[in-house]
């Protein structure tokens, strides 16, 4: 009885990595809303401290301040919320429970769900918003921001060695 448990506990991790879906891609959301929110104060210092100088300012925000911004803030929020999918229930077996769970199928699974659902739908949304370099900056960023936690949850998983 004990042996076939243990066969199924993949079933375990799959339906928690189901239930840490929802809260991981709203943390991931306000990511990088708070992202914005920290980059606009930002911005806004730095415009007052120029403003105040005698000399004109030598810096005007360009097309690459901008797609680098969008780039990092959309691969940081979507990795943020990523990593709370896949490691939060992770950890929760590993450190808090003698439950041993397979992670690995749960990975396999929220490849698909993660391509289609958060990557090509987001992916749709933006190209009616925006477009050119902009549209491919936040693509590349999802995408990145997508797989990157995947490939170190693998890793995490499988035994291998993160770091050499």
């Amino acid at each position: 009885m004990k042996n076939n448990l243990h066969k199924l506990n993949f079933l375990i991790g799959i339906v928690v990595v189901i239930i840490f879906y929802f809260p991981g891609m709203l943390i991931g959301e306000f990511a990088i809303i708070f992202l914005k929110v920290i980059l606009k104060i930002f911005n806004n210092i730095i415009a007052f401290i120029e403003n105040m100088s005698p000399v004109p300012p030598p810096y005007i925000r360009g097309t690459f301040d901008v797609v680098f911004e969008a780039f990092t803030m959309t691969m940081i929020g979507r990795a943020a919320g990523v990593y709370i999918i896949i490691f939060v229930p992770i950890l929760i077996f590993k450190k808090f429970t003698k439950i041993t769970i397979t992670g690995l199928p749960a990975i396999f699974l929220l490849i698909p769900t993660l391509f289609y659902l958060g990557g090509i739908r987001q992916i749709q949304k933006y190209a009616e918003i925006y477009d050119g370099i902009y549209f491919a900056a936040i693509s590349f960023g999802f995408i990145l921001g997508t797989f990157y936690p995947l490939y170190y949850a693998y890793l995490y998983v499988s035994g291998k060695k993160i770091l050499k």
